[in-house]
């Protein structure tokens, strides 16, 4: 999910599946980044998003506030739904009977730091022998933003949904079709998501928190930093990052031949980059402007 967010920084697209969140209130007055893309009778806002946050984070600028007061149209990344909906769709996909234990996908040199990371998040390896490897990645990641306490109750999406009551909501793609795209990354790939998220495991400074600080102030390069690790992977970054943001670019792209005004809120990774929706608007001759 989107929005992008969460306690592996990559991982925040999905998070809001998973956390259930626990802990003591972090109170942060965030400036997270907002552009505008407009012509004479459509104008688009597109707003990064953080799909679980710690309770007491105060992001709604005057920008941000002015923004979801002026659109008729809320877009999200998938459709709102209730988190024991969501869940169950998450393991009708993600659980397979026959995988070999979760240990044994990784090589021997890796397994110490796995455990490790399993042990930091509170997870029992069998916990997540039956998960397909990129699913035991995202639980694993859940499992430790947990300890920073965020929670989808408090992030950015249920906030918006709840706001634009009696307005139209939409999305950019299906709950099945984000799980999908995790579905069809090779092993290996699926491999390199999974010791990521036990690193960050071990070290929430350069993963949760992390993300946290820079989309709190608005930094858009120091988000795009923290998505080089799984960037470097050709899959990943063609099937989570590029497919995806291309499809909703031509979307957007579509949306603008339209009047109306729209408020796009997705997961702050999709609109940072050389490979980002913003940057993929700009490429096609849009005016895509940041919003101070």
């Amino acid at each position: 999910m989107t929005g992008i967010a969460p306690s592996p920084r990559w991982l925040a697209l999905l998070l809001a599946v998973l956390l259930t969140g626990c802990g003591k209130p972090h109170p942060v007055e965030a400036h997270p980044a907002l552009w505008r893309v407009a012509d004479k009778d459509t104008t688009i806002w597109l707003f990064g998003s953080i799909h679980a946050l710690p309770p007491g984070v105060q992001w709604r600028t005057p920008a941000i506030a002015q923004a979801i007061a002026a659109a008729d149209t809320l877009i999200l990344e998938v459709p709102p739904a209730d988190a024991e909906a969501a869940r169950d769709e998450f393991l009708a996909v993600a659980q397979r009977d026959g995988l070999p234990p979760i240990r044994a996908r990784v090589a021997v040199a890796d397994r110490g730091l796995l455990e490790r990371g399993m042990a930091s998040a509170g997870l029992a390896p069998e916990s997540l022998d039956r998960l397909k490897t990129w699913a035991a990645a995202l639980t694993l990641g859940a499992a430790a933003g947990r300890q920073e306490a965020a929670s989808a109750a408090d992030g950015v999406e249920p906030v918006l949904t709840a706001g634009f009551a009696g307005r139209a909501i939409g999305a950019l793609e299906t709950r099945g079709g984000q799980f999908a795209a995790f579905d069809r990354l090779p092993e290996a790939s699926q491999r390199l998501l999974l010791l990521q998220a036990a690193q960050e495991a071990l070290d929430p400074a350069r993963g949760y928190a992390l993300f946290l600080e820079a989309w709190a102030a608005g930094d858009a390069a120091a988000l795009a930093a923290t998505l080089d690790p799984v960037r470097r992977d050709p899959a990943i970054r063609q099937t989570l990052i590029i497919d995806r943001n291309r499809r909703w670019t031509n979307a957007i792209v579509r949306r603008m031949a339209r009047p109306g005004r729209v408020l796009i809120a997705v997961g702050a990774g999709h609109l940072v980059g050389t490979d980002s929706v913003v940057a993929m608007l700009r490429a096609r001759g849009m005016m895509v402007e940041r919003v101070k």
